[in-house]
């Protein structure tokens, strides 16, 4: 009897402790998956810091832009505000063969040179999945990284202190270079992602080409002391307009709200040459300490989801042909197709590889004193 007693014991025990192990199994289930199936994360990076190498003046954008990529892969953005699209290239440039940032954001002219010098990583597509979202010219065609914002460039003004002296409102690039607005304007420097672009633009309006820019380049040569500042960064431009040394610029379109919040009349014109795009990319940078999370941040950046909040939170236009804006944002960012179509395009690689001479005969026949 105590023999028969001990083995149903044995046995029920057997069967509890087989009961227990299903059990633990099932509750460990869903850590096996990663989360797959509640939407979380598949990838948890441990804190990682992603560098990422940008405009100072977009740090705060950016940050809380990157927030929910943050809390989806445990990781921290740390931003690089280098100033100008210059300086970055040349730290990026420095830093080759050790670079501290992992994405690099750059207008794209300056991202052609940045590839030309092996500088960035191609994309990734088993990662990057939303390239065939964007507008086609915000693809590299030789797989490096995309645009992820566009910035338009046109003619703006401040229109009382026209109307204050008698002054009609510009039309065209050309036209700024009038004696009538002498000591009022404020135009790129060939150093800088638009000087370039307007060369061109008149240039081809003028008769020349990208080929032959000298009609623009004799223009600017002939009536340069018309033009009160030649400008490298945007601050320089607010700056002159505060201060009312400038009334008339080429300039980004987002500048209009600070320009307008300071109580100036600002006033936009697309130049008869055309406005023009200085669209923004976001690159790996190649030999970068944290290259998946890179491929990851590039993906997050182009999404539908992120693109939509890209105007409002960075005050630039995205680049994603699902994306939506705000309709008061839509009044002075270009936003959809048929603005996008509108914007005079450039050959990046011809300009690149032109940009080093206009500059030398700029910097010595234009903006020398």
């Amino acid at each position: 009897m105590k023999k028969r007693m001990l083995a149903l014991l044995l046995s029920a025990l057997m069967v509890m402790s087989l009961a227990a192990c299903g059990s633990d199994a099932q509750e460990e289930a869903p850590a096996d998956n990663g989360g797959e199936e509640s939407g979380e994360a598949t990838t948890d990076f441990g804190g990682a810091e992603l560098v990422v190498a940008t405009w100072g003046w977009a740090e705060a954008g950016l940050k809380e832009l990157a927030a929910d990529f943050e809390n989806t892969y445990n990781c921290t953005i740390v931003v690089d505000p280098t100033s100008g699209n210059g300086d970055r290239l040349n730290k990026l440039m420095a830093e080759k063969n050790a670079p501290t940032a992992d994405v690099a954001m750059l207008t794209q002219s300056f991202a052609v040179t940045g590839a030309q010098e092996g500088l960035f990583e191609q994309i990734d597509t088993s990662v990057v999945t939303s390239l065939d979202h964007l507008y086609d010219f915000a693809l590299d065609a030789d797989g490096y990284g995309p645009c992820y914002s566009l910035c338009r460039y046109g003619i703006m003004y401040n229109a009382d202190a026209l109307e204050s002296l008698g002054l009609p409102a510009p039309t065209s690039y050309q036209s700024l270079f009038d004696d009538q607005y002498a000591g009022m304007v404020a135009l790129p420097d060939m150093t800088s992602t638009a000087g370039p672009y307007m060369l061109v633009a008149m240039a081809e309006a003028m008769g020349g080409s990208q080929e032959d820019v000298t009609p623009a380049m004799t223009l600017m040569q002939e009536k340069k002391d018309n033009i009160d500042l030649w400008y490298t960064t945007s601050s320089e431009v607010v700056n002159a307009f505060t201060t009312g040394e400038a009334n008339i610029t080429v300039f980004m379109d987002i500048n209009m709200p600070g320009l307008t919040e300071t109580g100036l009349n600002m006033v936009w014109t697309d130049a008869e040459e055309g406005s023009f795009a200085a669209p923004a990319t976001i690159n790996v940078v190649k030999g970068c300490q944290n290259p998946e999370l890179a491929q990851l941040f590039v993906e997050y950046m182009i999404s539908d989801e992120t693109q939509s909040r890209v105007a409002e939170t960075m005050n630039e236009a995205p680049v994603n042909k699902n994306a939506t804006m705000p309709d008061e944002l839509k009044s002075y960012l270009a936003f959809g197709e048929d603005a996008m179509n509108a914007l005079k395009q450039f050959d990046e690689t011809y300009i690149t590889t032109a940009k080093d001479a206009w500059i030398d005969t700029f910097q010595r026949t234009v903006s020398v004193q």
